[in-house]
């Protein structure tokens, strides 16, 4: 199968840019990635911090449907447990119209616990939130009405779907999990490179469930598993990983920044354990750093090495991140289209 090629983003708050230039260039770039062929742009939710500057991802992906023609767009993801359901299903269905039936819509939880209490919602209650707000999703693009029924967290009269989603079905990510994303019938997403025991995990649980109620995909979904990585493209390995080391080292002190407030909502202990799989991160930072950090024909060569033994058929690189400016972003993106893309398009087209 040849491999599809997206880009996630953040849209990192960069020094000495104005916010507005900021997302003028994020468009730019979102365009140029249309225009070269990458399948998908994904968007993440953070609140708070420079970590993301554009919160309300369908303000931001209604914009970008009017630049572009093709490419995919949506959240990745969107924090269920923060927000009411009929909000999230009517702007869902709006994004969806607007970008002609381009929408891919990610899912989950969310890992900062200050972000859930800014809310009104109790990390501690995330789970269940998640899967509360997931079955009304699921009913109301099945029913074409928003119901409270049986919701433990929601109690409001059933709301008319008077605007329709342009797909049937809109696609549905989730990252992290293979049990979750195999239970509820979404694509899974995975940072970093994919262990078989998380793929076997994946395709086994989608088959189990396949039938069961809160399922959201439709008669002719497939299974579908995407990475994310951290990239960085330049004439020398050198520069390249320069450019690498201080995206990493930006995105984690943004990170580590989005926690800065959980203390005002958690004990101690409990703060340790939301920061818990940052720590994980952490401890294999320097393997980040250097993974996507080269020439154009090294980064070609690690991708086949990626994609070969056939668990990942989507990957999304990860620019610009942390301290990587606009123009090192441009330029991999540039030398990704013009030369990685095409050599694994080649490669794995003529298997």
């Amino acid at each position: 199968m040849t491999p599809t090629f997206g880009i996630f983003d953040h849209i990192e708050a960069i020094d000495g840019t104005p916010t507005q230039r900021l997302l003028q260039d994020r468009l730019a770039l979102v365009k140029l990635a249309d225009e070269a062929g990458f399948e998908s742009f994904h968007l993440a939710e953070h609140h708070g911090s420079g970590l993301c500057m554009a919160p309300s991802q369908e303000i931001f992906i209604g914009a970008a449907s009017q630049v572009t023609t093709r490419i995919r767009l949506g959240p990745m993801v969107k924090l269920l447990p923060l927000h009411h359901p009929v909000r999230i299903i009517e702007d869902m269905c709006v994004a969806d119209q607007l970008t002609g039936g381009r929408l891919d819509f990610g899912v989950g939880r969310g890992v900062a616990p200050i972000e859930h209490a800014w809310f009104g919602s109790r990390w501690t209650e995330s789970r269940e939130r998640f899967e509360d707000t997931l079955g009304i999703i699921c009913n109301a693009l099945a029913t074409g009405e928003i119901s409270s029924a049986g919701s433990v967290y929601h109690d409001f009269p059933t709301v008319p779907l008077s605007t329709p989603p342009l797909q049937t079905p809109i696609p549905f990510w989730y990252p992290g999990s293979p049990v979750t994303a195999g239970r509820h019938g979404m694509s899974l997403m995975c940072a970093g490179s994919v262990p078989q025991s998380t793929y076997e995990t994946y395709m086994e649980t989608w088959q189990r469930h396949r039938g069961d109620a809160l399922r959201l995909e439709g008669p002719h979904t497939r299974p579908r598993v995407g990475c994310t990585m951290i990239l960085a493209i330049a004439p020398t390995e050198k520069e390249a990983l320069a450019i690498s080391r201080r995206g990493v080292d930006g995105l984690v002190r943004r990170t580590k920044r989005v926690h800065t407030y959980d203390h005002l909502v958690l004990s101690d202990a409990e703060c340790e354990t939301a920061i818990a799989p940052l720590k994980a991160i952490l401890a294999h930072i320097e393997e980040t750093v250097t993974a996507g950090a080269g020439v154009p024909a090294q980064i070609t060569e690690r991708l086949v090495g990626i994609l070969e033994p056939g668990l990942v058929d989507h990957i999304a690189i990860q620019v610009p991140t942390g301290d990587m400016t606009y123009d090192e972003a441009r330029r991999t993106v540039e030398l990704f289209a013009a030369e990685v893309k095409p050599a694994l398009e080649q490669h794995f087209g003529h298997r």
